[in-house]
């Protein structure tokens, strides 16, 4: 199959893409909603 892993790369990036942009937008979501906010862990003493 000389174009297997085209057809492979055109099915495949368009759904990383949409995934990345929900998971983005899912956890800007509940940052805003401070249900999940990353510590931020300052110690360097």
């Amino acid at each position: 199959t000389p174009l297997g892993l085209m057809r492979i790369a055109m099915v495949v990036a368009p759904f990383l893409y949409v995934g990345t942009l929900i998971s983005k937008n899912f956890a800007a979501l509940l940052e805003e909603h401070d249900i999940f906010v990353p510590e931020d862990d300052d110690d360097d003493d």
